[in-house]
């Protein structure tokens, strides 16, 4: 029989906030919902994400108290991403706390090709796999969203496998995306 790791603990938010001098990540709160409604009625974000369209102000209010009741509860970790020079708001990405742990982003259109999905993805994996102990995170992208991919690829992440899902009428196809924790009984290079 396989043994699998145990779950990781409830989580709290880091403390310092996790950051890389470029981007810095900090819980969702109520005072972002409309930078998440501005930014969640792009139609880029509504291709990749099953969210309402038009999204409104309850739809953001909604979801931003989801996000503060998970992170109260330790089973889930919303963050929205920061520019860390002057605040601005650049998206989000989120991480569930399990073993096997999965994450998820999204790029505010105004943010989009200064790297910050890849700055968020390596600090909230470095995150879940360093001090959290998960010993892996998972992505699951759509076959047809190959910005994300690339954001994938860039952060260590290497494609293990597809997905079919039905979302609403439609079949979506997906991939699916991991990396490990470093193997603590080798050596580094």
């Amino acid at each position: 029989m396989p043994r699998y790791p145990p779950a990781v603990p409830p989580i709290e938010p880091p403390d310092p906030a996790l950051t890389d001098g470029t981007v810095v990540l900090r819980p969702m709160a109520a005072t972002d919902a409309a930078d998440v409604m501005r930014a969640c009625n792009d139609p880029e974000i509504q291709r990749f994400i099953p969210i309402p369209q038009p999204y409104e102000r309850d739809d953001a209010d909604a979801y931003l108290e989801r996000c503060a009741q998970e992170w109260a509860e330790g089973t889930n970790a919303t963050f929205t991403i920061r520019d860390a020079t002057d605040d601005g708001f650049l998206g989000s990405i989120r991480l569930a706390p399990t073993a096997a742990g999965t994450a998820g982003y999204w790029v505010a259109p105004w943010a989009r090709c200064r790297g910050a999905a890849r700055r968020a993805l390596r600090l909230v994996s470095d995150w879940g796999l360093g001090p959290l102990g998960m010993h892996l995170v998972l992505l699951e992208i759509r076959d047809d969203n190959l910005a994300s991919q690339r954001v994938a690829l860039d952060c260590g992440f290497h494609q293990v496998g597809a997905l079919d899902a039905q979302d609403g009428e439609r079949h979506v196809h997906g991939l699916l995306f991991s990396r490990t924790a470093p193997d603590p009984h080798e050596e580094a290079p």
